[in-house]
């Protein structure tokens, strides 16, 4: 009677198929380290494919370090984003990752850069909150050919990106101008626009959303003007003052970005908070209290700590390492109302 028995895959079997040597394949399956980025991908793939008489789920396999790169925690949302990657790091702990979070010093182009080339010399996958600009972009494209790139809360599709993490940024302002021009009711009234960076693709992408449905839905709401706050919280009070200066009849304000406080308070010193519909992005401490005091009207909230934990989602899914989780793929646009919050911590 023929033996019919499959021979079990050996590591020259996987060797082979993977183009390396005995002893490559030997430090990967058995943890020790020393192996390329590049052949420990390529070992632990055929390992799979050739579905090798063991466990490939609990391989002791090197640490992964993910690059992280954002803006200095000032506004809200990075601090909620860095407390995001704080829980993901203890979350999939399991998978051996190390979330290394590096903040700009600068958002000029050139320091951008170097912080993105600086951060990811000993990384195995780069993170990024960053804004479109061909110098940045180049440099990411670059990135992209030696591991994967995320995009996060503002995509950057000439990048070689893996993936984008984040809202539909678009659907989102489309969102907030339903809510302004609901809010206006038929006299509709003059409206400003407060951006962060208008190289900020996702804020660029609110601000298309928020128009299209103003001018469409709503044609009695007119949008005066767009200003620019640099993504910078302290001068969206005096940006939001010389709006006042210039349209005194203003009746709506969309903040695209940070600084939601600075716009309250100069509504507040302006005795414009009731008469004024307000509008922001991100549930934050400040912005749940605005709420309830009644100087905010809506939240357009996108979870940062969500959006922190399926990026490393992806990352780890690239190296097919399991983490336990499937989290949604798409971050939902949430509506928040002071009747409607969620309870605080």
């Amino acid at each position: 009677m023929s033996n019919t028995t499959r021979r079990k895959t050996s590591m020259a079997d996987i060797a082979k198929s993977a183009g390396v040597s005995e002893a490559t394949v030997d430090r990967v399956l058995n943890g020790r380290g020393g192996v390329s980025r590049a052949k420990e991908t390529s070992v632990l793939e055929w390992a799979r494919k050739l579905k090798i008489d063991r466990a490939l789920e609990s391989v002791s396999v090197r640490w992964l370090r993910i690059a992280i790169l954002m803006q200095q925690p000032v506004a809200l949302y990075y601090v909620s984003l860095k407390q995001g990657f704080d829980v993901a790091q203890k979350a999939f702990e399991a998978q051996r990752v190390i979330c290394a979070v590096t903040y700009f010093d600068s958002l000029e182009p050139a320091s951008v850069v170097e912080t993105i080339e600086r951060a990811t010399r000993k990384a195995d996958a780069l993170i990024i909150v960053a804004y479109e600009h061909p110098d940045i972009t180049a440099a990411l494209r670059h990135m992209s050919r030696s591991m994967p790139v995320v995009t996060l809360a503002s995509d950057l599709p000439g990048t070689g990106r893996l993936a984008y993490v984040g809202i539909d940024n678009r659907c989102a302002g489309r969102v907030a101008g339903e809510l302004m021009g609901r809010f206006l009711g038929d006299a509709g009234g003059k409206v400003l626009v407060m951006t962060g960076m208008h190289d900020f693709l996702g804020h660029e992408e609110r601000e298309s959303g928020f128009r299209s449905v103003l001018r469409r839905r709503f044609p009695n709401c007119d949008i005066v003007e767009t200003v620019e706050s640099r993504e910078q919280s302290v001068i969206t009070e005096d940006l939001t003052r010389d709006a006042f200066r210039r349209y005194p009849d203003l009746r709506g304000i969309y903040n695209i970005s940070v600084g939601e406080e600075g716009v309250a308070a100069a509504l507040l010193a302006l005795d414009k908070a009731r008469s004024t519909v307000f509008i922001c992005h991100e549930l934050t401490e400040s912005s749940r209290r605005l709420l309830i005091e009644g100087s905010l009207d809506a939240v357009l909230d996108q979870n940062p700590a969500g959006e922190a934990m399926r990026s490393i989602e992806i990352v780890l899914r690239h190296y097919h390492r399991d983490p336990g989780i499937a989290l949604p793929q798409q971050i939902p646009v949430t509506v928040l109302l002071r009747e409607n919050l969620p309870p605080g911590d």
